[in-house]
């Protein structure tokens, strides 16, 4: 499955976040993750070369990058979880997606990528070669909370993400981890805004009224941030 679109990322404080959320959601549906209008858990698993191309690729400022990761929804998890290959370009995001079982998930973070062609799927090749060739292996784990909405114009999916936590010493994603570093700690939430041909005027006043200015925000790299190696990872 293969996404494109425009993607818009925002620092929010919590009076920000809470005048935006009450007006979205006179707006716009909450996304069925969200019971009981709850926000839930998002857990990824990133994956990244010997010498950390992706990382060098959004520190260095390249307009072209990727990312590589596993991803969980929810506190439980129905056996399932997507695979994900991010490119992007500027503003504009490209988004390949397999759904691979949490059995192999878990072999997949042990090493054992070769169970990947057994797929016969061209977005697990794709991670497949390249995991062998530039020695990929798990990097960092990321958790937040999420509060979604979405519509159905232009497939719009407005986001606010809290509690951004990350770990790089346990790596397991499907187990509960106590000890997930705060990545963001001055209290901000982030605010994404997704959407395929155009954002329509009506939320576009709604947002504006947010006044916070467009940001470059990488979850990946804010929680590797938090656990550098190198001194280049300081820029």
């Amino acid at each position: 499955m293969q996404f494109i679109r425009y993607e818009l990322k925002y620092y929010l404080n919590q009076i920000q976040s809470d005048r935006a959320l009450l007006q979205l959601s006179r707006l716009m549906q909450m996304d069925r993750y969200c019971k009981n209008q709850k926000a839930y858990r998002v857990r990824s698993l990133y994956f990244d070369s010997i010498d950390d191309e992706c990382l060098y690729q959004k520190q260095s400022g390249l307009l072209l990058r990727k990312k590589i990761r596993l991803r969980t929804y929810g506190e439980g998890n129905n056996g399932t979880v997507k695979f994900e290959i991010k490119r992007k370009y500027g503003q504009i995001v490209k988004k390949d997606t397999a759904t691979i079982s949490k059995e192999e998930a878990k072999e997949i973070c042990l090493g054992n990528y070769a169970l990947l062609l057994d797929k016969n799927d061209p977005v697990l090749n794709e991670i497949y070669t390249t995991f062998v060739t530039k020695l990929y292996k798990p990097k960092v784990i990321v958790e937040y909370k999420r509060v979604a909405f979405v519509s159905p114009v232009s497939n719009i999916r407005v986001t606010f993400d809290q509690d951004l936590r990350s770990n790089i010493n346990h790596l397991d994603l499907f187990s509960a981890v106590k000890d997930m570093m705060p990545v963001i700690i001055e209290g901000k939430q982030i605010l994404e805004i997704k959407y395929d041909e155009f954002f329509p005027g009506y939320l576009k006043n709604v947002l504006s009224g947010v006044n916070s200015e467009r940001m470059a925000i990488s979850k990946y790299t804010l929680a590797r941030r938090f656990h550098k190696v190198h001194k280049w990872e300081d820029n």
